[in-house]
């Protein structure tokens, strides 16, 4: 198996449904090639954080009646009476806007990408591109990098940054050290609002907050209490 193979098969592979030759040589593949088993180990947290989440969502109340007023309104415009093709452009003008509606299941997805991507950036031996305790030497790094400016925090903990992706964007991933353990901040341009809040995902702590136009996610294998602690002295430090 190369590796052309093994990545077309490996999300069979992560849900079980390869047969045991085929798996049998994945397993032989996965042993061999390091980069592989990197996407592999990935594609384990990833599917770890999101088990047992509930990604649906309800549809909007008065969705419905919306869409059945949309398909109305375009019938009765219509010269010659019931046109379905004005019907169905209504309708599917309606579904757009029922698929473009925020969906709860989404911060789960993001929330499995932020733990995926600080065990890759720790295994991958690729956790700094920028290494300097000085942020005056990691902010200016990330112009022409982004598309935004991010804020780096000045803390004595402050190791580098680098570039990461996180959700389909290339967005900032500033590194600090506590003792033994590295942090990961991912921040990038706010969407919306919120508090400070906390979670936990197979492991590794995180806190998420919002300040200063941007959205931050901090994750650590670090206590729950001394990483909100670290966040709540970021915020002060923008």
């Amino acid at each position: 198996m190369n590796c052309e193979e093994a990545r077309e098969t490996l999300t069979a592979h992560l849900d079980g449904e390869l047969d045991i030759a085929s798996s049998g040589r994945m397993e032989r593949h996965l042993a061999e090639c390091a980069e592989c088993r990197r996407v592999h180990e990935e594609g384990l947290v990833l599917r770890e954080a999101l088990r047992g989440q509930e990604l649906y969502w309800e549809v909007p109340a008065g969705l419905a009646k919306k869409i059945r007023a949309g398909v109305k309104a375009e019938v009765r415009g219509t010269a010659w009476g019931w046109n379905w093709a004005w019907a169905v452009a209504g309708a599917a003008a309606m579904l757009v806007v029922a698929l473009l509606w925020p969906r709860p299941g989404e911060d789960r997805v993001i929330l499995a990408e932020v733990v995926a991507s600080h065990v890759r950036s720790l295994q991958a031996d690729h956790l700094l591109d920028v290494p300097s305790s000085d942020r005056h030497t990691v902010k200016p790094w990330f112009q022409g990098k982004l598309d935004y400016s991010p804020p780096v925090p000045d803390l004595a903990d402050l190791v580098g940054g680098r570039l990461d992706y996180i959700g389909g964007r290339a967005v900032a991933a500033l590194v600090y050290r506590r003792r033994a353990h590295r942090i990961n901040v991912f921040v990038w341009p706010a969407s919306a609002g919120g508090g400070m809040e906390r979670k936990s995902v197979q492991g590794y702590q995180m806190v998420h907050w919002w300040a200063a136009g941007m959205e931050w996610w901090a994750v650590s294998d670090m206590n729950g209490e001394e990483l909100q602690e670290f966040a709540r002295a970021m915020e002060r430090g923008n």
